[in-house]
Parts: C-alpha cells; sequence; structure tokens
C-alpha cells in the first residue's frame, strides 16, 4: 500500500522533467538521421553512380527506421505525459478527501485510517473513511495503469532498438518480448552463478513492471478472470522465468532482500514486481488479449518440482537435501509473501503451494515433539525459523484463491497431482491430515493464514448460484471436519452418536492456540444464524431453504467459535443484532400484538440466546480455569461482553439491512467485522469494556445470568422503542408513581439500574401494556432451560464437554 507519507513527497515536476529529456533525446536521434541523409543528398553533386544509389538506399533505410523508433519514443512521451496528469489529479482527489475528514476533526493515519473515533459519530466517521478508501483505490489503480502502461512502451523501444541496431525491421518490436525474457533469463543465471551484482542490477533494470493494475488485482479477488494482461509481459516472464530457473529466481530475490534490508525502496518494490509475475504467468485466470492464459507449466521445472516435493512424503538423498531443500522452498514462500495482497495465484500453484505449508509445518511439528526442538543435521542456523516465516507464507497467498482454499480444505475439485521428479508416484492428498497439521499448528500469526481457508464461507453463503451452493455445503460440512462422530452410519438420532475419539478435543486446543480461527468461524456462524436457529434439529443438511446445522453439530462449531476474545465478541454482536432487528420488525409490523408475530417470526430468539450465551461462557470459564491469576470471573466478563457488544451493535447502521443478497444476521456480522478491522480489538475492548482487576475463578450462577439476559433484552427493546419514538418519558407503577424511562441526556434510562420493586413493576406494567410481558415471561423460561442443560457450572464441566468424559 502507498502510504500518506511517501505520496506526499512526489514531486511530479522531476517526472516532467525527465519526459521532457526523453523528447529532447527523440528530437536529436531524428537529427542525427537527417543529418545523414543530408549529407548524401549534398554528396549527389559529386557522387553518382550504382554505388551511390545503394549507399543513399541504405541510408534512406536506415532513416526509416530511426523514424519508426522516434515514433515509439513519441508514443512513450504521450503515455507518460497522461499518465502522469492521471496520477496527480487521482492524488489530489484523495487527498482532499483526506482534508475533508481532518477538517472535522479527524485523524488520518499514514495508511489513510480515520482514527478518531471519540469526537465523530459513527456514521459520519465511516462515510468519510468510505470516500476516502474509494478515492484512494483509484489513485492506487492509477498509479499502477501507469507504471505498466509506461514499462510496455518501454520494453517497445528496447525492442525497437535492438532491432535498428541489428538492420531487422523495428515495426516487428511488438514480437520481441519472449525473445528479451529469454537473453535476460539466461543472463541472470549466468550473473547469479558467477556473483555479479552489476549485472544483475543491469537486468533488473530491464524487466517490465508491474503486471497487473489494481482494478484487474480487485477482479482477480472477485473471482473473475483477467484477459488484460499485455502479450510482450507474458512473453517475456515466461520466457525470463524458464531460462533463470529456480536458482536465478531464487538469486535475484536474494540479492534484492539484501538491498531491500539496507534501505534500497526501489528494490522492495522490485520483489514485490517479481512475486506478482510469477503469480502472474501461472495463474490459469490470468491471459492476455491474444488468449494465451497463465498455468502452472509456465514455471520453470526445476520450481515446479520444488513445489511437488515434500520432504515428509518424498524421500530426498541424505539430511543434507532435506535441508538444502527447506531453505530453497522457504526462500521461495517468503519471496511470494511479497506480492501484492490482491495477487493469487493460479489453482494449482495454490494447491502445492497448501500442501508445502502442510508439509513444513508437520516437519517442524515433529521437530518440536520428538526432537526437543533442535533442528537434525543438514540445517543451519535461522532455518527453522525461515521455515516457520516460509510456510506461513506460502499458507497466506495460497488462500487468497478460494477455489484453492476449497480444495484444500475438502479435497474437492483438486487439480493433477505434480510429479516431484524423485522416481516416486506423487502421493494422494489427504484432507483430513491436511486439516489436522494446518489448523493445529501453532502459527506466529495466530492462525491468520490458516483462517483463509474458512473465512470465504461466510461471504459466499450470502450469495446466490454456484459459488453460494458450495459455501453452504462446506458450512453443513463442517461439523464432519471438526467434531465427526465415530459412526455416523448408525441410525440413531445424530446428537445422540459419540464423536470420534480426541478430534474434537484436538481442534478446540487448536482454535484457542490459534485464535484467528476462532474469529473466523464467528464470523461465518454470525453470518448464518438461521441455519442453526432451529433447537430442534437433529441432522446438518443442505436443504431447499438453505443449510440447517443439528443442534449438537452447531453448538460444537459455536464452542469452537468461542475459543478467543474476538470470536466470543463477534458471536454475541451476531445474535444481538439479529435479535435486534426480530425486534424491531414486530414492533413495526404488528405494533398491537408483536408477541404474535414474534411467535410466527422469530420462535428461538430465547434458545439461540441461551445457546450462544453456553458457548461464549463456557468459552470464557475455560480460559479462566487455564489461567487463574490472569483473568477476570466468566461470569462477570460474560455479562461484559454482552454489555459492551450492546455498545457496537447500537452504534450500526442497522437499517441497512435491506441490502440484497444479506440477511440481518449476516450483515451485522460483517459490520461488526469492519468495526474490528478498522478499530483493532485493543481499541475496541478499551473503549467499550475497561478490563476490571483480576479476580480468581468465579463459576456462573444461573439465576444471576438468567436475570441479565432478562435486563438485556428489555434495555433492548427500550432502544427499539425510544428510536421508534414510542418510548414515553415516564412508566407508572401500579400504585400510581411515576418512574423515568428517559434520561437526562435524552437517550433511554439503563434499566439494570431500574431494580427497586416499584420501578420493576412500572416496566412489567409497560410492557404488559405493549403486549410483550408473556413473552418475557417465556423469554426467560426458555433461556434458563438452555443454560441450565449447557452451562459450566463447576470445575470439570467444560473438560468433560470437549471430551465426552468425567474430568479425572
Amino acid at each position: 500500500m502507498l502510504k500518506r507519507s511517501t505520496v506526499a513527497n512526489w514531486n511530479f515536476e522531476t517526472v516532467r522533467a525527465w519526459v521532457t529529456t526523453l523528447a529532447e533525446s527523440r528530437n536529436s536521434l531524428m537529427a542525427e538521421a537527417d543529418g545523414t541523409v543530408k549529407h548524401f543528398q549534398e554528396l549527389g553533386t559529386s557522387w553518382s553512380g550504382v554505388a551511390y544509389n545503394a549507399a543513399y538506399d541504405r541510408v534512406a533505410q536506415d532513416h526509416d527506421q530511426v523514424r519508426k523508433l522516434a515514433l515509439e519514443i513519441d508514443e512513450l512521451v504521450a503515455v507518460a505525459n497522461q499518465e502522469i496528469g492521471s496520477v496527480e489529479s487521482h492524488l489530489r482527489v484523495v487527498q482532499g478527501k483526506v482534508a475533508d475528514a481532518q477538517g472535522l476533526g479527524m485523524t488520518v493515519d499514514d495508511a489513510w485510517k480515520v482514527m478518531d473515533y471519540e469526537n465523530v459519530d459513527a456514521e459520519t466517521r465511516k462515510a468519510h473513511q468510505d470516500l476516502i478508501n474509494s478515492a484512494f483505490w483509484a489513485f492506487e489503480n492509477a498509479v499502477s495503469q501507469a507504471a505498466k502502461n509506461i514499462s510496455e512502451q518501454a520494453v517497445e523501444i528496447r525492442s525497437a532498438g535492438d532491432l535498428l541496431g541489428s538492420g531487422l525491421d523495428v515495426a516487428a518490436a511488438d514480437t520481441q518480448a519472449a525473445r528479451f525474457g529469454k537473453d535476460d533469463g539466461t543472463a541472470l543465471a549466468q550473473a547469479v552463478k558467477a556473483g555479479d551484482q552489476q549485472a544483475i542490477d543491469e537486468i533488473l533494470g530491464q524487466m517490465p513492471q508491474p503486471v497487473l493494475t489494481q482494478f484487474e488485482l480487485d477482479a482477480l479477488a472477485r473471482g473473475e478472470e483477467v484477459s488484460t494482461l499485455p502479450a510482450s509481459t507474458q512473453d517475456y516472464y515466461k520466457a525470463f522465468f524458464n531460462e533463470a530457473g529456480k536458482d536465478g529466481i531464487l538469486g535475484l530475490n536474494e540479492h534484492l532482500l539484501n538491498k531491500e534490508r539496507a534501505g534500497d525502496v526501489t528494490a522492495a518494490t522490485q520483489r514485490d514486481g517479481l512475486a506478482n509475475a510469477l503469480l502472474a504467468v501461472s495463474n490459469e485466470k490470468v491471459g492476455t488479449n491474444t488468449g494465451s492464459k497463465g498455468a502452472f507449466q509456465n514455471l520453470p521445472p526445476d520450481v515446479q518440482q520444488l513445489l511437488a516435493t515434500r520432504p515428509t512424503e518424498n524421500n530426498l538423498d541424505g539430511p543434507m537435501a532435506v535441508g538444502e531443500h527447506y531453505r530453497e522452498v522457504s526462500a521461495l514462500g517468503e519471496l511470494l509473501g511479497q506480492s501484492s495482497p490482491g495477487m493469487e495465484p493460479g489453482h494449482q500453484l495454490g494447491v502445492e503451494m497448501g500442501r508445502q505449508s502442510q508439509d513444513m509445518a508437520a516437519y517442524l511439528d515433529n521437530v518440536k515433539a520428538n526432537m526437543g526442538g533442535t533442528m537434525p543435521p543438514g540445517f543451519m542456523d535461522g532455518d527453522k525459523e525461515a521455515m516457520e516465516t516460509g510456510a506461513q507464507a506460502m499458507l497466506g497467498v495460497a488462500t487468497r484463491n478460494e477455489d484453492v482454499s476449497y480444495s484444500l480444505l475438502t479435497g474437492n475439485d483438486m487439480p493433477p497431482a505434480t510429479d516431484p521428479g524423485l522416481g516416486e508416484k506423487p502421493q494422494p492428498f489427504d484432507p483430513e491430515e491436511f486439516r489436522k497439521e494446518v489448523f493445529g499448528h501453532e502459527w506466529a500469526d495466530d492462525g491468520d493464514a490458516a483462517s483463509n481457508l474458512l473465512g470465504w464461507v461466510a461471504e459466499d453463503t450470502q450469495k446466490e448460484g454456484p459459488e453460494g451452493d458450495r459455501a453452504r455445503q462446506v458450512l453443513v460440512d463442517l461439523p464432519n471436519y471438526f467434531a465427526p462422530e465415530s459412526n455416523p452410519d448408525d441410525d440413531s438420532v445424530s446428537g445422540n452418536r459419540p464423536l470420534k475419539e480426541g478430534v474434537y478435543e484436538d481442534y478446540v486446543k487448536a482454535f484457542n492456540t490459534n485464535p484467528k480461527l476462532s474469529e473466523t468461524l464467528a464470523h461465518v456462524m454470525g453470518t448464518n444464524i438461521e441455519s442453526h436457529l432451529n433447537p430442534n434439529a437433529t441432522e446438518s443438511v443442505l436443504g431447499p431453504r438453505g443449510p440447517v446445522l443439528s443442534v449438537t453439530d452447531a453448538n460444537h462449531l459455536l464452542a469452537l467459535a468461542s475459543q478467543s476474545e474476538e470470536g466470543r465478541f463477534i458471536l454475541e454482536a451476531s445474535r444481538q443484532g439479529y435479535q435486534t432487528e426480530m425486534l424491531t420488525q414486530a414492533l413495526l409490523e404488528n405494533p398491537q400484538n408483536p408477541k404474535a408475530w414474534l411467535d410466527q417470526n422469530a420462535e428461538h430468539l430465547a434458545s439461540l440466546d441461551g445457546r450462544y450465551t453456553v458457548a461464549i461462557t463456557n468459552g470464557l470459564t475455560a480460559a479462566d480455569e487455564a489461567t487463574a491469576d490472569d483473568k477476570e470471573a466468566a461470569q462477570q466478563a460474560a455479562w461484559q461482553n454482552r454489555q459492551q457488544v450492546a455498545e457496537v451493535v447500537k452504534s450500526l447502521t442497522l437499517d441497512m439491512v435491506e441490502v440484497p443478497g444479506k440477511t440481518p444476521a449476516g450483515l451485522v456480522a460483517n459490520e461488526v467485522v469492519g468495526v474490528i478491522k478498522d478499530q483493532g480489538f485493543d481499541a475496541a475492548m478499551a473503549k467499550w469494556n475497561p478490563e476490571p482487576p483480576p479476580v480468581g475463578v468465579t463459576y456462573p450462577n444461573l439465576a444471576t445470568v438468567n436475570a441479565q439476559a432478562r435486563t438485556e433484552i428489555e434495555q433492548q427493546l427500550f432502544q427499539i422503542l425510544h428510536e421508534q419514538g414510542k418510548l414515553p418519558e415516564y412508566g407508572t407503577a401500579p400504585d400510581g408513581t411515576q418512574v423515568p424511562f428517559v434520561g437526562a441526556n435524552g437517550e433511554p434510562v439503563d434499566v439494570s439500574t431500574l431494580t427497586d420493586e416499584t420501578a420493576n413493576r412500572a416496566v412489567n406494567a409497560y410492557f404488559a401494556q405493549l403486549g410483550l410481558q408473556e413473552f418475557l415471561t417465556g423469554y426467560s423460561v426458555q433461556y434458563g432451560g438452555v443454560l441450565s442443560s449447557g452451562l459450566a457450572l463447576e470445575p470439570g464441566d467444560t473438560e468433560q464437554q470437549v471430551t465426552g468424559k468425567a474430568a479425572g
């Protein structure tokens, strides 16, 4: 991403001066050519005959070729001037949007994010952030488009000049890219082998960059095909990579990495371009206007074999070969990790990268489990850390592609296996082993890259068509991945069948170790509340009206989603948002009898609340038990979680629930994730829930938790009625006592403060008048029933819920 501080220092006049120099050099070139023709014309007064005519014809031909070269330079001058103007105007627009936000007292950071949340309301802040984002996207695309167009024309000039020097027709300049790529690739391989740093820099200066514009990257991210890659760029890099080979590519990366570490900003950009080019030429969805598409086979054979070789599956020639393999594949992973965030790998490359990540993680886990964490012979200092970085980068880049994530997660739609070239048959892919290793490995990024394997499900389940159907089927299959039954063919009811020994327990540990997995699964569940609303569902199926999760399967997934603070936060926000929308509709559509509307359209609100409370509170209890000296009491934390989330939900623009393709629950969950990404959890928690002093483990009290839920839903109703203009300023108790329902600030009072008997009676009388008292009473009963059957209330309960066995 281009930082504000970086673009603020851009000097467009310097670039224009370069273009002027370029135009002057073109004029000088033509002046030389014109002078030569004039000289021969003047010689005609003293020289004639066949020899003169032949010499003059040759000079005239050369002049024509020089003129063609000059036309190519003219085109570059025109392209450069046009692109400079485009970039400059787009920058003025985005800087104007920043100035507008700053004019209202907001702070905009170096990454173009509005960071002031205290002085401006959420809706205004979001509106200005959207304006900045839109302007920045257009600016960033203008920059990449400019670089692409200028680079493409520069290759044409290089081709034209080379042809002119060889006595060939300059008009064929646009067909020479493959030849240049081959020459540069050969030269690079030789320079890397010889350690010739100057020669490597000269080759770098001739390589076209960048490969794709931001607009094209965004199209790829949407799953669309891109057919606008210049044919010359594709031809160049296919030939370049094939000649450079694995050693040349990794040597070039090492050269650039050393320069980048020394503070060379250009080297960092060149590494990005190198990584982008590798991904572009191998991506089946990236093609040219001539119809030539990318393919995994466009990578050099030794790079293909490197990616297909997995020492945990294949036999390599001794420990030195194993160490060398992992050094090379780690370096390749680190390089590909430098690619632009929106740059996706092709399907086959992505799958190979994912499997390579699994292999590296498995090797490291074996070293940790069986070698005390000490790398065996064949490895050098720093290799272990490089493997961790490389494996994480491999997985992160691979899972940018949703098709890759789908294949790796499920084992479906796998590309042909690549031959590692070791004389062995490629090993078949085992998705169960992949999930076990990749989700179970302790990742330095808290499982962020691994969570991409699940993240796409949250978005795609809201889509129509094949993409949506695929995601909805995966949602139904998730319980079988994370909490499989020991005998799924048993004819007994699903919820009564025992789980496969140890699998669910291992995933609980994995989601706890890698909290990003929990956060992402919470997003999946929060956007698909309708799939697990029914507490009586006994089987998980993809039905005609969408996915349905059995109550047992859904509860297992909710428990996994509750293994992190972020996950618990998203779950509760999603549920409260859904409940708020249901209560709002009931009061709008049937104000005379809202209970009747709720009975017909939202009969499971209480059980949903109970099941979410069980999952969230048990997750807090388990964390509390694990670190009793550091954590607050589970009951206190669960209540504060509900309180802080209520503030978030209240601040969201809930009137946007009519957005096509989004359910209320799905929209709210996505909005919450957006808030989290903008503000960060640390800031969010500090604002909405200051951390209390540590206390010991305190197990929940059913009556207290039930009362808290009743207070919360009453508060929701107060807020909704207030927004609808229906909440009276005062309520009246049966004895005629007036109880304030609206505070001095014009907002509904905190229902939890209305604790005395008179105030309670006034609240109950008001809800009875609305026809909601019976609903609230039933809500408490149903909610309490769910709690009593699932809440961990004493030591050993959480362990038994995970393992299915009494704590021993």
